[in-house]
This record gives structure tokens, C-alpha cells and sequence, in this order.
């Protein structure tokens, strides 16, 4: 297992909560993305959008971390997967379709990636 220093053990921490944090954020947006969705509605898509990005920063630090790990190459490559799935969000009308974007695709896919990914971090990060 790959030795971490006292700030890579927090920046994989500070990861794993923000991936919490993501799965709120979209559980969220399923529940009030609606024809009269409240005005925070706007206001937590745009801090997931922040989150993601923070994510993908991280992305980049783990693979020196982890030393270009192949396994982790693949997570990293399937997040920019549910981030491409997210994107169609901009292409949407109705708060309805938006809605209906979220429930189906995006949550599903970010769900079954978030799970792999913590089950790879958190060994890491567990003591």
C-alpha cells in the first residue's frame, strides 16, 4: 500500500467527504427539481458543478499519488463519464427533463462510481 503523508491522508479525506457531499447535492436537485423549484435549486447545481471540478482536481493528484494506478485510471475515466452524463443538463428545457436526467442517469451512474471509488480510498485513509 502506498505510503501518504499527513497532507495526502487529508486530501484523500477532504475527497471522500466531497463525494458525500456530491451524492447530497444531486439527491437534492431528484427531490426538488420541479416545475416550481425553489431558487437554492440553481444555487446547489452550481456548488455540485464547483464540487465536480474540485474532484477532478483531486483526480489528477491521485494518480501521482497512486502511480498512474491502472484501476484508478479506469474510476477516473468513468467519473468523466457521469460529469458527460451531467451535461445535458444545459440541453434541457423543463425543470421536468432535468429532473427526469438526474433520476435516471445521472444519480444511478455517480452512485455506482462513488461506491468503487470510496471502496478504493477509504483503505487508504481508514486509520
Amino acid at each position: 500500500m502506498t505510503e501518504l503523508t499527513a497532507d495526502m491522508h487529508h486530501m484523500l479525506t477532504q475527497y471522500d467527504e466531497l463525494l458525500n457531499t456530491v451524492s447530497e447535492g444531486l439527491g437534492y436537485l431528484e427531490k426538488n427539481i420541479t416545475e416550481e423549484a425553489p431558487p437554492e435549486a440553481q444555487r446547489v447545481f452550481e456548488d455540485m458543478l464547483l464540487a465536480l471540478e474540485q474532484i477532478s482536481v483531486s483526480h489528477e493528484q491521485m494518480m501521482v499519488i497512486f502511480e498512474e494506478d491502472p484501476k484508478l485510471r479506469t474510476m477516473v475515466e468513468d467519473f468523466h463519464d457521469v460529469v458527460k452524463l451531467l451535461q445535458g443538463w444545459f440541453s434541457l428545457g423543463s425543470n421536468q427533463e432535468k429532473q427526469q436526467l438526474i433520476t435516471e442517469k445521472v444519480l444511478p451512474a455517480y452512485e455506482a462510481w462513488r461506491t468503487r471509488m470510496q471502496a478504493y480510498v477509504k483503505p487508504h485513509i481508514a486509520h
